[in-house]
């Protein structure tokens, strides 16, 4: 599985928060998954259920592909198993709902997050989509088709057993006081 953050990444999450959405939510039984993150009735990872959902998403919305996941952090932790993760990388990106601070104003601070912990943070995995790769390994992002990397929002207002898909709309009303927020940050690659 491939574990990336890049920039073009980040501008699209900074920009989403100004955005509106178009979504599907789905549901899943998370008791049926064992510690690595495979289904016990068929064997199914929970990695390729998403991609499942991502197919859905785009049948249900055929000029959108999803580009954020939404869940709480026991379903990160579960895509975590199931893309046979490291203990050190922790997926998702923390949303406060405003409880602790505001992402839009202050972007920066998952980033600040990072800086003082042990761990890595995952922000993104390659789409249902992404199905070119580079002579590394590397999914290649189709800038053409809008096709980019799910990004990882963990938000702990929703249950267990539930997660969202969601693409970015446009209003042409919004489209004039739309801000482009860019944040320099290292780039990480299968770590």
């Amino acid at each position: 599985m491939s574990f990336f953050l890049c920039n073009s990444l980040l501008e699209l999450i900074i920009g989403v928060f100004m955005e509106k959405e178009i979504s599907e939510t789905y549901y899943f039984d998370p008791t049926v998954f064992n510690k690595n993150g495979k289904s016990n009735h068929d064997g199914i990872s929970f990695r390729m259920l998403i991609k499942e959902f991502e197919r859905d998403f785009h049948g249900r919305h055929t000029t959108k592909y999803a580009l954020n996941l939404y869940g709480n952090s026991q379903v990160m932790n579960l895509l975590a198993s199931s893309c046979g993760a490291a203990p050190f990388l922790i997926y998702g990106m923390e949303l406060t709902q405003g409880k602790s601070f505001d992402a839009e104003k202050d972007p920066y601070v998952n980033h600040e997050m990072g800086t003082y912990s042990r761990n890595i943070y995952v922000y993104g995995i390659d789409s249902a989509y992404m199905t070119e790769f580079d002579e590394n390994g590397y999914p290649i992002i189709d800038d053409e088709n809008d096709i980019y990397p799910l990004t990882l929002l963990i938000d702990s207002s929703m249950r267990d057993g539930v997660l969202r898909l969601a693409a970015p709309t446009i209003d042409d009303d919004d489209e004039e006081t739309e801000e482009e927020v860019i944040i320099d940050v290292p780039k990480y690659e299968h770590a």
